[in-house]
């Protein structure tokens, strides 16, 4: 951002997010810089459509290049103080990660049908390489991200990635699941405490607490939401029973209710509160994050953001899948836009002082595989 930018830009107080007279900002005053998303639905449709049908007709081959478009746009339309971001990844190393778990998967699905006793090896095998593939995909992705032409880096070590996705992840089921929110938690301080904008890195000083909230919260509207449809379900099966009988067209809507009810009803409830989850969650890691001098807000809405996630899902399957590019963009831009750094320095000298300490870094990190990590 330029000197006539910064000088005229609104300064917001860090704990309110409340607008502030100007003051110098040697005297230590917090500029609230508020990234701005600039894709469109109809934009992002047309790139959607082909890569789709590129996918389709080249058997999967093209998800890789598919990939890095779609991301170079998305990564091109989200702005900082006026300034793009830029991926620069290349599909092959993609691809790479793609043919990876594509093989590892049909292997097990052949080892399962015709030798049951290994798909259990190759299983284990997986395992423990999938930790290996968590870090090597989480530097690939950060170090194929700038941000005026500077790059990101994940440093984040082998020994913390197995400690993180195998030790903590095989301890979740001896819990009976209270584990898991702690799983997600050590998962979330894996990238947040390991991210760094050239050399400079981040610190993390999240707490388990609040992703314990998250998920007893989300229980207990899912366990409400599932009693609720559970009692209007079985109302209407009993009425229905009456109307036709004991007769087998009971029986087949009594199967069909169980099926429907116990099942889809259920793995909807769930997903739509994973946008209670992440909103909670997210914000608190967010707010305990620092990247040298600059700290980060994040104002999601738990309701606002489950809103978009319901509406969205009937959108999509109202539309057969169609709107499943709008449905994206809507939900990323009001992440984004709810996403903010705050800073006393300015991003002008942040960046110049990331700049100058990113001579020696080389391009190590360019081969590494680049797969679909979910945090």
């Amino acid at each position: 951002m330029d000197d006539s930018s910064a000088a005229g830009a609104p300064r917001y107080c860090i704990q309110c997010g409340a607008p502030v007279s100007p003051v110098n900002n040697i005297s230590g005053s917090m500029e609230r810089y508020t990234f701005q998303f600039t894709a469109t639905a109809r934009e992002y449709f047309r790139i959607w459509i082909v890569n789709l049908f590129l996918t389709v007709i080249t058997l999967g081959v093209w998800a890789a290049w598919a990939k890095v478009r779609n991301r170079r746009y998305i990564w091109a339309s989200t702005n900082l103080a006026g300034h793009p971001f830029t991926f620069h990844g290349n599909p092959a190393a993609i691809l790479r990660g793609n043919m990876i778990i594509a093989g590892m998967f049909v292997a097990y699905v052949a080892m399962k049908k015709f030798e049951p006793g290994l798909a259990g090896i190759l299983f284990f095998i997986f395992s423990v390489v999938f930790p290996f593939l968590v870090c090597k995909s989480l530097r690939f992705n950060a170090h194929n991200t700038s941000y005026r032409n500077i790059r990101f880096r994940f440093l984040g070590g082998l020994g913390e990635s197995y400690q993180t996705y195998l030790l903590f992840a095989g301890i979740v089921p001896f819990t009976l699941f209270i584990f898991f929110p702690a799983w997600q938690f050590y998962k979330k301080k894996y990238f947040f405490n390991n991210l760094a904008y050239g050399m400079t890195g981040s610190t993390f000083s999240g707490r388990k607490g609040p992703f314990y909230r998250a998920y007893l919260l989300a229980c207990v509207i899912g366990g409400l939401c599932f009693m609720v449809f559970s009692s209007l379900g079985a109302y209407a099966v009993h009425r229905l029973s009456t109307v036709l009988g004991n007769t087998g067209a009971s029986g087949t809507l009594s199967f069909v209710y169980s099926l429907f009810f116990t099942y889809l009803i259920m793995a909807f409830i769930i997903y739509a509160l994973q946008a209670v989850i992440y909103s909670m969650t997210m914000n608190h890691c967010w707010s305990r994050t620092r990247l040298g001098k600059a700290y980060f807000a994040s104002t999601l809405r738990a309701r606002r953001l489950l809103f978009i996630r319901i509406t969205n899902m009937a959108a999509i399957f109202c539309s057969l899948g169609l709107l499943i590019p709008w449905a994206k963009i809507r939900r990323t831009r009001y992440i984004l836009e709810n996403l903010a750094v705050v800073t006393a320095s300015g991003l002008d000298d942040f960046a110049s002082v990331a700049a100058s300490e990113t001579t020696a870094v080389g391009d190590a990190a360019t081969d590494f595989v680049g797969i679909e990590i979910g945090l």
